[in-house]
């Protein structure tokens, strides 16, 4: 694929077609054509397009502006690669968790920080690691991640689990759920 070449995939339903969005890599599944309601999301596209998805992008979507929808308007939201590339990302999670419906979900796919993947882009400014969640929902670290008029997470891990196609370029693989 050249690297101004758009790749289109079919509405993710499973964890595995999230993972070959991501890494855009043929991960041999079958696609889904099943139709889903509500609005799909997906954060920095780049040149990864959802089919029936809105697929916001830089430079006509930026994470510091929000995101686009009223409060408990959207059923799911993907960031592949994404939130490693943001400065401040806990007020864009906040905005997620703004946005998305009680039970929407939101999938998150970022570099291992401790992966060559991490360490061999210069532009990655955030870190993630398997504690990152639960770190950022726990009562003590809070305060520091205040975002105002966001009062408190109501997120729960669904799923964590660090993930690679080889040992030196692992990624972190989250799913949040509204509660």
């Amino acid at each position: 694929m050249m690297a101004d070449e758009k790749k289109v995939f079919s509405h993710p339903l499973t964890l595995r077609d999230h993972m070959a969005i991501a890494m855009v890599k043929d991960m041999n599944f079958k696609p889904t054509f099943e139709e889903l309601d509500g609005i799909f999301v997906q954060l920095g596209a780049g040149h990864k397009l959802i089919k029936g998805w809105q697929n916001l992008d830089y430079p006509e979507w930026d994470a510091a502006d929000g995101l686009p929808y009223l409060d408990n308007e959207v059923s799911g939201i993907a960031s592949y690669h994404t939130l490693d590339h943001i400065d401040k990302p806990i007020p864009l999670l906040a905005e997620i968790q703004r946005v998305l419906k009680p039970g929407g979900w939101f999938v998150n796919i970022v570099p291992h920080y401790d992966s060559e993947l991490w360490h061999a882009d210069l532009t990655h400014v955030s870190q993630f690691a398997a504690d990152t969640w639960r770190n950022i929902f726990s009562t003590r670290h809070y305060d520091h991640a205040a975002v105002e008029g966001h009062t408190e997470w109501r997120f729960g891990i669904e799923f964590n689990m660090i993930l690679g196609f080889t040992e030196r370029n692992t990624v972190l693989v989250t799913k949040l759920v509204k509660q």
